[in-house]
């Protein structure tokens, strides 16, 4: 993508420090008073909302670009000089408004002041350089990613066109393209060690400095994890192991039956592509990126004419990029543009069923951005707590099912809810491996723990938790699957994944009993933002916040009786 073909939405921005000075000063030195603190929280909020867009637009045009020098430059020199200006600032103001005394805040600055006075207890100005440097490393891991290409049959062809291939029924290709996949994520592989040895001692140095053991217990406060502790996300791992593990490795048996095969291998199954377990061609449900747009408006109209509308305007406002092109980061997410209240999705659609999901995945977190953006007057409020603002995301996955006509035939909408069953079923072990291999890697590993260690225990988990397909003979690039997004840009963002899911489903089986119900709730709930807590948000969509080992039992046996 040249510069000039960015979409609107992400047009070149600038953020000087020297803009911005000024009106931080006028905050610091104004009057403060119990009076006057909401006004002074409204004027902080406009603010900042005007420099979160700014700087999603600079990183979303770095991630939409990784090749193009002058863009990552640029995000880059904000990251590394402007944002620890900006964070110092917002720290000294965030201070004035915890230390003052008598102020009885509104409903909705209750949580708000909450979660500040968190963030200044564990606030250190010497970790200010430290997280310029992190997330210069994390535009690293985007930039290596975004850039690898694979060579297969004469040509080069991105990550996503791998994952296409992954559901052929051709085993020689499978084994073929994912080989090669595996070849070009090895020659990348040294970068990425280094990328996190630097990122893994910056993230303990943080820790001490705020005066915690490991980066973990600083985490656990920099989230604003109020409602669990490591332990019961220790248990959760256990009671995935305990009660999702069988169920997947019977799912997979019956895989490997239906492909008529010895055992499993790597390009036989793959957690994140899926092939169909009967062997049948994969589904193609479009070919055009303006068709995809077209169909999944149609979907979501269906669903509920308010979301199709929506979905609309996010379309007629360029609020999205959804292609998939050489030199374009290779993960999927939404952004927020809290100025213009709009969302922003970036994707790397090529065409397959799962690229469908993904979709109704990403827009589920564009309502919610854009219902909490628009319903909530401070910035702060948008979206909400980690461990709900999945539930919006992947509840769509399955709301949207039975309206997916635009797509699917309604037998194939039949294979697309099963296949949907073996996603949720194996993706909740690949959670708790992530969730695993982080408490180990910050809380447990050796100090002065070298990559060998680190790859040798991703290969331990990985057998534990998804001992299927067979990496005999691939330990190299078994030991490599820690090689993941979230481990270099979002350190133990990752159980939320879980966690919501356990909300989606029960939002699933609400709908199938009330389906005008069901929706009502959950699009109530986009509406509260993080003005709730998470078993407050969960509430208010219908759900229940839980994740002990009876709930996932329940919850398992609701998905066998869908299968």
């Amino acid at each position: 993508m040249s510069v000039s073909s960015m979409p609107a939405l992400m047009a070149d921005v600038t953020i000087e420090w020297s803009d911005y000075e000024p009106r931080y000063q006028e905050l610091l030195q104004r009057d403060l008073t119990p009076e006057t603190a909401t006004q002074y929280l409204q004027d902080w909020s406009d603010l900042t909302a005007e420099i979160i867009e700014k700087s999603t637009i600079l990183g979303v045009r770095a991630d939409l670009n990784t090749a193009e020098k002058s863009i990552q430059d640029k995000y880059l020199t904000f990251v590394k000089e402007t944002n620890p200006k900006i964070s110092s600032a917002d720290a000294a103001v965030k201070a004035r408004l915890v230390a003052l005394e008598g102020y009885a805040p509104p409903e909705d600055a209750v949580l708000i002041l909450k979660r500040f006075k968190t963030e200044s207890q564990i606030f250190r100005e010497e970790n200010l350089p430290l997280f310029a440097e992190l997330a210069e490393l994390s535009q690293q891991y985007s930039q290596i990613t975004g850039n690898m290409l694979v060579d297969f049959r004469g040509e080069q062809i991105t990550a996503p066109r791998v994952e296409q291939l992954l559901l052929e029924p051709d085993r020689e290709l499978r084994e073929e393209v994912w080989k090669a996949w595996q070849d070009a994520r090895l020659r990348i592989a040294p970068q990425l060690d280094e990328v996190f040895m630097k990122q893994l001692a910056l993230r303990q140095q943080v820790a001490r400095n705020a005066g915690f053991q490991n980066h973990q217990e600083f985490i656990w406060k920099m989230y604003h994890r109020y409602d669990y502790t490591p332990a019961d996300a220790r248990q959760f791992q256990q009671s995935i192991e305990q009660e999702v593990v069988p169920f997947a490795l019977e799912l997979l048996e019956q895989h490997r039956q239906g492909l008529g095969v010895d055992s499993l291998k790597p390009w036989d199954f793959y957690w994140r592509s899926q092939m169909d377990p009967l062997a049948r061609a994969p589904l193609n449900p479009f070919k055009t990126v303006d068709e995809l747009e077209t169909k999944i408006q149609k979907v979501f109209a269906s669903l509920s004419p308010e979301l199709g509308e929506q979905f609309e305007l996010f379309r007629q406002e360029g609020s999205m990029d959804l292609g998939s092109r050489k030199n374009k980061m290779s993960h999927a997410y939404c952004a927020s543009l809290p100025t213009r209240k709009l969302p922003f999705v970036l994707q790397n659609v090529v065409g397959m069923e799962g690229d469908v999901t993904v979709t109704l995945h990403e827009f589920g977190h564009a309502f919610h951005g854009y219902s909490s953006m628009k319903q909530n007057r401070f910035v702060w409020n948008g979206f909400s707590a980690t461990e709900f603002v999945e539930v919006p995301s992947q509840g769509m996955e399955c709301l949207a099912i039975p309206h997916l006509g635009a797509f699917y035939t309604p037998e194939e909408i039949q294979r697309v809810k099963e296949a949907q069953i073996l996603r949720v079923v194996h993706i909740l072990p690949w959670i708790a491996f992530m969730d695993s291999f982080q408490d180990w890697v910050y809380t447990q590993a050796p100090e002065d723990v070298t990559i060998e260690q680190i790859d040798a225990k991703c290969r331990e988990l990985i057998n534990r938790l998804q001992p299927q397909p067979s990496w005999e003979g691939f330990e190299a690039q078994q030991g490599k699957a820690w090689h993941y997004h979230h481990i270099f840009t979002s350190p133990f963002y990752y159980i939320e994944y879980g966690l919501s899911w356990l909300g989606a489903l029960q939002l699933w089986r609400n709908s199938l009993q009330d389906p005008a119900g069901a929706l009502e709730k959950y699009q109530a709930s986009l509406a509260l933002g993080d003005t709730r807590s998470v078993p407050e948000l969960y509430e208010a969509a219908g759900l229940k916040f839980a994740f002990d080992r009876e709930t996932i039992r329940d919850l398992m046996g609701f998905l066998r009786e869908q299968m």
